[in-house]
């Protein structure tokens, strides 16, 4: 055994030989492919809000960055030119089943393509996009509208419910899109929050932007009376104001020595003697909240005046 060692090393250490060659492929390491271990659809039922999407990890032996590639099946018949990473959402219909193959490769090797489970497209919900209250200008005792755009991915029907509001308060819910403001009073804030669905999911929310109340004008409904007597006139304007506001009333245009009672709106003109010709008047009857309303007419003294009292 010793002298069998001692030949070896004889022999390994001649200087005279050729060396033995090593085994062919000795030291070369094979490149092995990547192994999934993980692939599988996102969402599981899926909504159509957005693309369908997919997972993938693989391992390489020798750690070597991998990709992916991808083939999409609905309800198993693959669908051509689909080999993303992502499925459009638009080409899917609720009930169908979709999966993907995905392959994992380092460059050099493909691994092995696995399919993922199955999974069903769901029910999606309706979406709102936009609500906006029309006339954006109305008074009290006018009527708000809400117009909304909404769709349903799965082209369901969509019904809407409405939920009116006066001033951040609750004053109305139900199906009805519009909204009667009488009773209101001007500078009340209005909004309307609508609410979709369909037949088995609830959707979204949206809010309208604030649509502000704005004042009625009262209406002056008295007519001017002919002067009666060469001496005195008299005159009782009277006015209407929808939104109840209390008026006052004034003078603008009128004869000298002519005067009215802010609150009662009661004309009296004492007549100087020997007043003669035609007298301008124009009253105006004010809410307190920016709205006005005149009168206009003309007296005549000792002169004919065809024509009408003007008013608005």
């Amino acid at each position: 055994m010793i002298a069998w060692v001692l030949v070896m090393l004889g022999g390994t250490s001649c200087t005279g030989g050729t060396a033995p060659e090593p085994a062919k492929g000795a030291g070369v390491t094979e490149n092995g492919p990547p192994v999934m271990v993980l692939a599988k659809v996102l969402q599981s039922p899926i909504p159509l809000t957005g693309p369908v999407g997919a997972q993938a990890l693989a391992e390489d032996p020798e750690r070597e960055p991998i990709t992916y590639s991808y083939q999409w099946f609905v309800n198993d018949v693959l669908v051509a030119g689909q080999t993303n990473p992502t499925f459009p959402a638009e080409l899917l219909r609720r009930g169908q089943m979709i999966s993907v193959e995905i392959t994992p490769s380092d460059g050099k090797q493909k691994g092995r393509p696995v399919r993922t489970p199955a999974a069903p497209v769901g029910n999606t919900a309706p979406h709102i996009t936009s609500v906006v209250l029309t006339p954006q200008t109305v008074q009290p005792g006018g009527k708000l509208t809400a117009e909304v755009v909404a769709s349903d991915p799965d082209h369901d029907r969509v019904d809407l419910t409405y939920r009116w509001f006066r001033n951040d308060a609750v004053v109305k819910e139900g199906e009805e899109a519009s909204f009667d403001t009488t009773g209101l009073a001007p500078r009340d804030k209005v909004t309307v929050e609508v609410t979709a669905r369909d037949s088995q999911a609830m959707g979204n929310m949206l809010r309208s932007d604030v649509v502000t109340l704005g004042n009625n004008a009262p209406t002056i409904v008295s007519t001017p009376p002919a002067p009666v007597t060469p001496d005195q006139y008299e005159y009782a304007v009277r006015a209407t104001d929808f939104d109840g506001d209390r008026l006052t009333y004034e003078l603008e245009t009128a004869p000298a020595g002519m005067t009215i009672e802010s609150a009662t709106g009661r004309i009296a003109w004492m007549i100087p003697p020997g007043n003669r010709g035609v007298f301008h008047v124009k009253v105006l009857a004010k809410d307190g909240q920016g709205g006005t309303a005149y009168q206009e007419f003309d007296l005549a003294l000792g002169v004919s005046l065809p024509g009408k009292p003007a008013g608005a």
